[in-house]
């Protein structure tokens, strides 16, 4: 085992383990320093001794096997020490591979160009090259995986696509491994003529590839986001409607009043002047039906809140649900209606969408608004439920709606409470889920 062989896999290694660290850090069980060291350690043992047997065999099919029982190995230790599941430890460390193997492809193509033929083993020149390569492109890969894998990571971590989509970095590492790898060169592959122009082909191929299918994930989980919060923006805009039109319509009634009052006050005279009681007593109860049957609710100041409430709580009472509302707000709002709607929307979406999967019971809603100080906001939304409230690994809560994907509703609650520094908490058990929420005024 020369100096060479031993520099060459550190630096095949290491930076794999940097990159996932630097990334990954806070999804890591517990991050402490002995886990971190333990499965560092371990890593680093197997893939160097898994480098060391890969050069002692010439045949793809060794190399193959050997790489994937290596590979296998980092992808066991990656997926006990953090919170993603085993299908996505292997899409991560498979594409991390990809940067390594395809590093060291680049250096041995430019020490071709420098010297006209491939070594056949590890060289100290070859790993001078790769240390410059590393040190120009982690910079790179860094942003691709903060830009793009986790990105697409934490909007998809609960689809079951994962479960399929690391065959694509598998099947080309395996492809590399079998056909490309320049130890191969000899079998069948004229390096004069042929692996000069390989590298930069295979190394664009091979990330745009996974730059564009991580864009899509992430293009396609945006999407839905958008289409809940459109869908949240249509509800609010109904809700303004329909309160409106009731407005409109008492208007219209108080008007009518308005203008039949006279004759109302001349009948009633009458009546007084006959000293007739009892006809009065009966008119007055008649003429009461002409008020207004139904007034438009006031909850708190903000008329999009009022708006929200009266619009769900309308749809429990035609499902015979329990409900009550303390909702104690003043001018002006910790935070703007249009977040608050958001926060107060989705919360109590859930609430009726909860109510709905519910078979004919007693059920009950408590909704509870309140500022403690002028520039705090407290929420709180309380229901029963039926069924399993399922979540991810990582303790995000799916939807009951899209079979697998993570509850947009209560991310975007979560996210409005992180934007303002404010505390959320979450809290099932007896069939009851409530959330609790406080609001700081400013981010």
């Amino acid at each position: 085992m020369t100096l060479a062989y031993i520099i060459n896999s550190l630096l095949f290694v290491v930076p794999c383990i940097l990159l996932l660290l630097l990334v990954f850090w806070d999804q890591l069980k517990t991050p402490t320093v002995l886990r971190i060291f333990i499965g560092g350690s371990v890593f680093l043992t197997i893939s160097f001794w898994g480098t060391y047997i890969y050069f002692l065999f010439e045949t793809p099919l060794h190399h193959l096997l050997i790489s994937a029982a290596s590979m296998f190995s980092g992808v066991l230790i990656f997926s006990s020490a953090c919170k993603y599941n085993f299908w996505q430890s292997l899409f991560i460390i498979e594409v991390v591979n990809s940067y390594s193997e395809n590093i060291r492809f680049l250096s041995m193509d430019l020490y071709y160009l420098m010297n006209g033929e491939l070594p056949r083993q590890p060289i100290l020149p070859i790993a001078f090259i790769t240390t410059l390569l590393t040190l120009l492109t982690f910079p790179a890969i860094w942003l691709f995986y903060r830009h793009f894998m986790r990105p697409a990571l934490d909007y998809t971590v609960s689809l079951s696509v994962w479960k399929w989509v690391w065959l694509i970095p598998v099947s080309n590492n395996a492809v590399y491994t079998v056909t490309i790898a320049p130890e191969y060169s000899r079998f069948g592959l004229s390096p004069e003529d042929v692996f000069f122009p390989i590298p930069p082909f295979w190394v664009l191929l091979t990330f745009s590839t996974y730059g564009i299918l991580l864009k899509m994930m992430i293009d396609v989980s945006k999407n839905a986001v958008l289409q809940e919060n459109l869908h949240l923006s249509e509800t609010q805009i109904a809700a303004q409607q329909k309160q409106m039109e009731l407005l409109q319509s008492n208007i219209q009634e108080t008007r009518r009043f308005r203008h039949d009052i006279q004759h109302h006050f001349l009948a009633m005279e009458g009546f007084l002047g006959d000293h007739d009681l009892e006809g009065l007593k009966t008119y007055i109860r008649q003429s009461a039906a002409i008020f207004p049957a139904r007034q438009t609710e006031t909850f708190c100041c903000s008329a999009a809140v009022n708006a929200l409430l009266s619009y769900y709580l309308e749809q429990e009472e035609k499902e015979h649900v329990d409900i009550s509302v303390n909702a104690a707000l003043s001018d002006p709002l910790p935070i703007p209606d249009a977040e608050l709607c958001i926060v107060v929307g989705n919360l109590l979406e859930n609430a009726v969408e909860a109510h709905r999967r519910m078979k004919p019971q007693e059920r009950f809603l408590d909704i509870s608004l309140s500022m403690p100080s002028r520039s705090i906001l407290t929420i709180q939304v309380c229901n029963n439920y039926e069924g399993a409230v399922r979540q991810t690994a990582d303790g995000a809560f799916l939807s009951s709606k899209r079979k697998d994907r993570k509850g947009i509703g209560l991310s975007s609650v979560l996210s409005i409470t992180e934007k303002y520094h404010g505390i959320a908490r979450i809290e099932y058990q007896n069939q009851i889920f409530k959330v609790s929420v406080i609001i700081s005024q400013y981010p």
